[in-house]
C-alpha cells in the first residue's frame, strides 16, 4: 500500500529560508519545540511549542527561527487528490485547509492527543500492518484537525518570556504594515508613529519576529506584488500597486527575495496552478 503523504522529524538549532517559496502539495507542520516566525503570503504567524500550520498549495511562505530554544517541527506533504476517494459528503478530509486560518495553536492537552498521530505517520517500520496503520493514522489526523478548526477557538495567551512580550510591542506594527503596505513605511515614519526610539524598534523587532523591520515592509510588498502577478497582472502594474516607485527596483528587489524575476514567476504560477 503506497503512503498517502510524506512525513519528516526535523530539529535544527538555527533555521533561516533566504527566500519565499510555494510547492504543490499541501503541508501540515507541527511545532513541538522552539520557536519560529512564519511569513504566510503577508501574514506573520509566531509559531511556538502547539503550532500547527496548514499550508495549501502555491502559498508563499518563508520562516526563521528565534534562537530561544532547539526548533523541532513534523513535516507532512501530500497531494490532496489523493484524498478524494477517503472524503464523504459528510467529512471534508481538508475543511482544516479551507479556513480562513492558516494555523491552529493547541493546547497541552490538545498536543497529547494530536502529536502520537503525527509520530505514528513517521513510523518508518517495515512490518506487517504499519503500511495501512500509518495511512490511517493520517486519515485520523486530518479528521481531528478539521474537528478542531470548526471551534470557535481563541487564540492561547504567550508564554511570559522575553520573546514574547517583545512580540506584544511589534504585533501592532506589524498589523500596520499589513493593513498599508504602499503608505510610507520608513523606519523613521514607523518609529515615531509607534513613539518608539528607532534603535530600540529595530532590536525589539528583531528580537521577536527573527527578521529586521526594512526586511518585513519589503516581504510583506513583495508578497503582494506576487498575489497580483498571479491575478494576471502586468510586472510593472504588480509593483506599482504593491508601492514600488521604480520598476527596476521592484524587479531586483523581486528577484532577491524571490530567487525568480517577477516575469518567470507569473510564468511559472500559471503552468502550475491554470487549468491547461
Amino acid at each position: 500500500m503506497n503512503d498517502l503523504f510524506t512525513a519528516a522529524v526535523n530539529k535544527d538549532m538555527t533555521w533561516e529560508m533566504t527566500h519565499f517559496h510555494f510547492h504543490d502539495p499541501y503541508e501540515l507542520l507541527f511545532v513541538t519545540g522552539g520557536t519560529c516566525s512564519f511569513l504566510l503570503e503577508a501574514e506573520m504567524i509566531r509559531a511556538t511549542r502547539g503550532t500547527v500550520l496548514l499550508i495549501r498549495s502555491g502559498l508563499l511562505h518563508m520562516s526563521t527561527s528565534l534562537p530561544d530554544a532547539e526548533y523541532t517541527r513534523y513535516v507532512i506533504n501530500f497531494n490532496p487528490a489523493d484524498l478524494k476517494e477517503y472524503g464523504t459528503s459528510e467529512t471534508d478530509l481538508l475543511y482544516a485547509f479551507h479556513t480562513d486560518r492558516h494555523s491552529i495553536q493547541l493546547s497541552e492537552a490538545e498536543i497529547s492527543q494530536i502529536e502520537p498521530l503525527f509520530r505514528a505517520c513517521d513510523n518508518r517500520r517495515m512490518e506487517y500492518g504499519v503500511d495501512v496503520r500509518r495511512n490511517l493514522s493520517f486519515l485520523e489526523l486530518l479528521i481531528r484537525l478539521g474537528e478542531l478548526a470548526r471551534e470557535d477557538r481563541r487564540e492561547l495567551p504567550p508564554a511570559e518570556t522575553e520573546t514574547a512580550k517583545n512580540y506584544l510591542r511589534v504585533k501592532p506594527i506589524i498589523t500596520y504594515i499589513l493593513e498599508n503596505p504602499t503608505g510610507n513605511l520608513s523606519l523613521e515614519a514607523v518609529s515615531e508613529r509607534f513613539f518608539y526610539n528607532k534603535h530600540y524598534l529595530c532590536r525589539i523587532f528583531k528580537a521577536a519576529t527573527g527578521i529586521s523591520v526594512g526586511k518585513y515592509i519589503t516581504s510583506v510588498r513583495i508578497q503582494y506584488a506576487a498575489n497580483f502577478l498571479r491575478q494576471g497582472y502586468s510586472v510593472q502594474e504588480s509593483g506599482t500597486m504593491a508601492g514600488f516607485k521604480n520598476n527596476s527596483n521592484f524587479i531586483s528587489t523581486f528577484r532577491k527575495v524571490m530567487d525568480i524575476s517577477p516575469g518567470q514567476y507569473r510564468q511559472r504560477f500559471r503552468q502550475n496552478f491554470e487549468p491547461g
